[in-house]
């Protein structure tokens, strides 16, 4: 495809590579260690699913804390040497399987996805900048499909080394070795600003011909977080399958799909260039979410098996295709770019919020009743869906046509 000028359309830059292939090593490294976690801890070591969802609540909770820092300084300091410094310490989830204490091992879980949220904005931020604003939904949906595909290759490699006799704390072990290779590769990439997203920035910036609309932006945020409360660790899912399977492999095998339809979900939102992408988001994000939380909730009530946990699965990888794609695209289109980084960090911290109060409450819920979680979580990304629908026709008039490029 060209471009108007009849120059080659370089939708993809080294830089934007170099940071999407640092997110692909990322996953392949902490996505196994999401995977390993809940069977380590609730299925070998026999601590309540609750002890579980706390983790996973001070997880996202005091998360959201360091992805608004981590957004605020970004404003102000160098995105690339903050998303190094985030990068590096994410392996910290995966040296807590070296203590015996399960609390130890939790605590170190904590720090490291800490880490995580922290680089998360100025990294998106980061990428934004060495963009081209039309490509931006594109790139978004490659590093997302890239970053999910990273995470498919963590769940092949952990189903192969149990087949092969491995402990589960070799596994989370071995993980650190792709997590060293992310952190390397945000060395090489460059921080220099696209050419059109600087020349753009000019314009709006200065001259205000691109201003944020606050209250699409808060709808935005609210949507983000009622959706977070539905956003529960696919941990959930895996002890489940697990459970019914008798065997982790069960259990990881649906991680497995999950990621795998996302990845691809991620490249094909990307690539739509539509221009409605509240649409997709809030219809094919959340909605399918709802209804995929649904059919697992339901399948577990009744005993249905296997096969519809895997269905649900699927439709919950396709729902995360959606919204990781267009979320932070929309968000990046409302806010100034002076304020891009702290406008992320605020989506990031919104997200966690919600993932505290799901995990928490799917924690306990779990415990209880496995099938009532998912139908809690069905009906909090429903909600989710309504808001976006109900702010998505309020202002089609106004702004949601002419975001940057084109697409929105």
């Amino acid at each position: 495809m060209d471009d108007k000028s009849g120059k080659p359309d370089n939708w993809l830059t080294r830089d934007a590579l170099l940071l999407s292939l640092s997110a692909f090593f990322a996953d392949t490294g902490y996505q196994a260690v999401a995977a390993v976690y809940p069977v380590l801890l609730v299925v070998y070591l026999r601590r309540p699913a609750y002890f579980y969802g706390l983790l996973l609540s001070g997880s996202y909770g005091i998360g959201s804390l360091f992805s608004l820092l981590g957004g605020k300084m970004g404003s102000s300091f160098s995105k690339k040497k903050l998303s190094i410094v985030g990068n590096a310490l994410i392996p910290l989830m995966s040296l807590g399987v070296l203590f015996n204490s399960p609390i130890i091992m939790g605590l170190m879980f904590v720090f490291g996805w800490w880490a995580r949220y922290f680089r998360t904005p100025t990294r998106r931020a980061w990428l934004v900048e060495v963009t081209d604003p039309a490509h931006r939904s594109k790139v978004f949906g490659f590093l997302h499909a890239l970053d999910v595909g990273g995470g498919m290759i963590a769940v092949a490699y952990s189903i192969t080394l149990i087949i092969l006799g491995f402990g589960l704390r070799s596994v989370v072990l071995v993980t650190i070795a792709p997590l060293i290779v992310s952190t390397l590769l945000l060395f090489f990439a460059g921080s220099t600003p696209n050419k059109r997203f600087e020349a753009l920035s000019k314009v709006v910036d200065n001259d205000g011909a691109k201003p944020a609309d606050r209250r699409l932006y808060k709808a935005v945020l609210l949507a983000a977080t009622l959706f977070g409360f539905s956003y529960y660790s696919f941990g959930f899912p895996v002890v489940t399958a697990t459970e019914s399977g008798h065997s982790p492999v069960f259990g990881i095998l649906a991680f497995g799909l999950y990621l795998g339809v996302s990845s691809l979900a991620g490249y094909v939102f990307g690539s739509m260039q539509t221009k409605r992408m509240l649409t997709v988001l809030w219809a094919g994000g959340y909605i399918v979410a709802s209804l995929s939380s649904l059919v697992i909730g339901t399948s577990y009530l009744f005993g249905l098996g296997l096969p519809l946990y895997y269905v649900g699965a699927a439709g919950l990888g396709l729902a995360t295709g959606s919204v990781e794609t267009f979320e932070p695209v929309v968000v990046s289109d409302l806010v100034s770019t002076k304020k891009l980084s702290s406008g992320l960090g605020w989506l990031s911290s919104t997200r966690a919020a919600g993932l505290f109060v799901s995990n928490m409450a799917m924690g306990v819920l779990f415990t209880l009743d496995q099938s009532s979680s998912y139908f809690y979580a069905s009906a909090s990304s429903f909600a989710a869906a309504m808001v976006l629908f109900l702010a998505s026709k309020a202002y089609t008039a106004k702004k949601f046509h002419s975001f940057s490029g084109g697409n929105a």
